[in-house]
């Protein structure tokens, strides 16, 4: 068995679940007219929280409008939407209705949005063409079966339009590749079954009316009172029939099979608005509503959905080969003496070993002459003028020592210059 997680504010019961890796994620927006305002601001936050980890969006009515300008990238743009065009005397006309014209004229609105806000479908394609898939539903006219459609260039204002058209409010449906289709939610208000149908794991829905709450659309209930007796009878059926489709569906949704997860993301009481008909301060708050209810979403839930890493093992890490140098000569140390290196840098070969012994030092060759060593060994050396040393140079050692000196005895001539010697 599955879980639902409802979201809603004043809800805790969310924290109380353990994070988890999800697979193929979906997110279903219901319909509901004018009500959609609600979705529109739960999709807008998600947009400013820059949170899209959905692999299958699936929407019916206005919550295919509001996917739409989802996938665009475009937020605030179903809120203006709403506000502006579903609000308009152009747009829900009563009087006009009872003339035997369209309650909603979809002709005109679809018309208008097309010029003055018109959805920015590139950016949909760029969001899509990397794998994600965007579904609209829509049911057909002669026997209520939903379609999805994978909406194109071309073809994506006909299925918004033709998954909004209400029946009897636009007395006439919309032709899709020669069928007539209306609104989606007269078979599928919720395509949550249909998205676990491909594949999805874990389902995020927004819902436009109260968790668990089973309700007849509200223009069903008022074509009762517009239509002719001699429509009542295709009401009533397509009522039942819309019945039946919702109660399955929120049976789905509060049982889910297998080891399917529901986020459901609801207005924790009735919207203040309305499918058709509502006042702008209406709309302004539950906008704002669906705005704060996704905040919500987001600070409890939303970082188990985020993409992660998949667990793998930790690389293994070796630690570097120790260099060591093909031959050590320790270095013997005088106590006494410790000469540069400087010395040693004036050796072409560092890598070659050479002694240099001194035998004798005759008094008058103090000057080190014929010695070959810089001018800051022979300081050193001069102080031994008396005493003889055997001088080795090491490619490894980091100084230049000297062998512990012997004795010399100095020769007549040496004693006799030794004062000449003490000025070297």
């Amino acid at each position: 068995m599955g879980y639902r997680i409802p979201v809603t504010l004043g809800n805790i019961e969310p924290l109380a679940y353990k994070p988890y890796l999800p697979g193929k994620i979906a997110l279903v927006c219901e319909g509901g007219g004018q009500r959609g305002i609600f979705t529109a601001g739960v999709l807008d936050e998600f947009q400013r929280a820059g949170f899209n980890p959905f692999d299958l969006l699936i929407g019916t009515s206005a919550g295919a409008q509001n996917l739409s300008a989802y996938v665009c990238g475009q937020a605030g743009y179903a809120r203006r939407v709403i506000t502006r065009y579903t609000t308009s005397p152009q747009f829900f006309n009563p009087l006009r209705f009872v003339r035997g014209g369209h309650l909603i004229d979809l002709d005109w609105y679809i018309d208008a949005i097309s010029k003055s806000m018109p959805l920015a479908i590139d950016s949909a394609e760029k969001l899509l063409i990397d794998g994600r898939e965007f579904l609209m539903c829509a049911c057909r006219s002669d026997d209520y079966t939903p379609n999805y459609f994978a909406p194109t260039r071309e073809s994506w204002l006909p299925v918004i339009k033709a998954s909004s058209a209400i029946p009897g409010f636009y007395r006439m449906g919309v032709d899709l590749d020669g069928v007539s289709y209306q609104d989606g939610g007269i078979s599928d208000a919720i395509p949550v079954e249909e998205a676990y149908r491909r594949g999805a794991d874990t389902i995020v829905v927004i819902r436009t009316v109260p968790s668990a709450m089973f309700y007849t659309p509200q223009w069903m209930k008022r074509m009762e009172q517009w239509l002719s007796e001699s429509s009542l009878q295709q009401l009533v059926h397509m009522v039942q029939h819309h019945e039946q489709s919702y109660y399955r569906i929120q049976q789905f949704i509060e049982n889910p099979p297998g080891d399917l997860r529901i986020f459901e993301i609801f207005p924790p009481k009735p919207l203040a608005s309305h499918a058709l008909g509502s006042r702008l301060p209406a709309l302004n708050q539950d906008y704002h509503l669906g705005r704060r209810c996704a905040r919500y979403f987001l600070s409890i839930a939303s970082h188990w959905l985020l993409p992660r890493e998949k667990d793998r093992p930790m690389p293994i890490m070796t630690p570097r080969p120790i260099r060591r140098p093909s031959i050590i000569v320790p270095p013997t140390v005088s106590p006494e003496i410790e000469l540069p290196v400087s010395a040693a840098a004036n050796q072409s070969d560092l890598n070659q070993r050479e002694s240099i012994e001194v035998d004798q030092i005759l008094p008058d060759q103090i000057a080190l002459a014929d010695i070959n060593l810089d001018n800051t060994v022979r300081p050193a050396l001069s102080a031994f003028k008396d005493e003889a040393a055997r001088v080795v140079i090491s490619p490894i050692a980091d100084s230049v020592v000297a062998d512990p000196p012997f004795k010399v005895e100095p020769t007549v001539a040496a004693k006799g210059i030794e004062g000449e010697g003490d000025k070297l």
